[in-house]
């Protein structure tokens, strides 16, 4: 439980410098601190790619994870849900006054997305309650104490509130893999970590502009890559 802790106790301290101490903040440096998000997360997903065992079943399983997420709208599904709890808190008059409502209501959802329900978020859950090992999320505590410091220097403190659904996801995840960790073997959680890879290697993708990975919409292939690298390994591997 180290993990989901740590990443809180990272967004609630980068929320309060980015209050006290935000103004100090360029919109420059806060662009080229976000392009080093991205990097980071190529460089997370090429780590993690190189683990898997066999590619056809994470293929198979980011093609078909995908294809299904697009089909039940997650993506869409999680931004609107997110712009309501913006609604229902209504901390505008938290936000500075050179920002619309609009933008804040826009930055506060994506804020919802990389704090609550992004891919290492959920790929590092799963890993320190298959492993123990908390690395990820402790990797995920640093990024995002940096990303609130940059977005509460624009929107204020109100993203502090995030920590709330971010532990409460987290920690749900991580006892979920807990119960299944005796039924996993390595070539299993190899590929999972591949797949996972490759969902990081697009939230970097798209954290740099370059390209729209829907990757909210790839997260259903997680739960799609152990059952076929069990079949694979059963049916195909030599």
């Amino acid at each position: 439980m180290v993990g989901p802790i740590v990443n809180s106790a990272g967004i609630i301290a980068g929320a309060l410098c980015g209050v006290f101490g935000g103004r100090l903040l360029s919109p420059d440096f806060r662009t080229k601190i976000n392009n080093v998000f991205g990097c980071i997360s190529l460089g997370i997903g090429i780590s993690m790619v190189t683990k898997g065992q066999a590619l056809p079943p994470v293929i198979l399983a980011l093609l078909f994870g995908a294809i299904l997420g697009e089909l039940c709208r997650i993506e869409s599904m999680v931004m609107r849900l997110a712009l309501k709890v913006v609604g229902l808190l209504r901390f505008k008059r938290l936000a500075t006054s050179n920002l619309s409502g609009q933008v804040f209501r826009d930055q506060f959802a994506v804020l919802t997305i990389l704090f609550c329900v992004s891919g290492l978020g959920f790929i590092g859950s799963i890993e320190e309650g298959l492993t123990g090992d908390p690395s990820l999320l402790l990797v995920k505590a640093v990024l995002d104490f940096f990303t609130a410091f940059v977005f509460a220097s624009n929107i204020g403190g109100a993203i502090g509130i995030l920590v709330l659904p971010q532990y409460a996801i987290q920690t749900a995840v991580l006892l979920l893999a807990t119960t299944v960790m005796p039924f996993i073997t390595p070539i299993m959680f190899a590929d999972f970590s591949a797949c996972g890879g490759f969902i990081m290697l697009g939230t970097g993708l798209r954290l740099l502009g370059l390209a729209q990975i829907p990757v909210l919409s790839m997260l259903p292939s997680l739960l799609l890559v152990m059952p076929l690298a069990f079949l694979w390994e059963k049916f195909f591997s030599a």
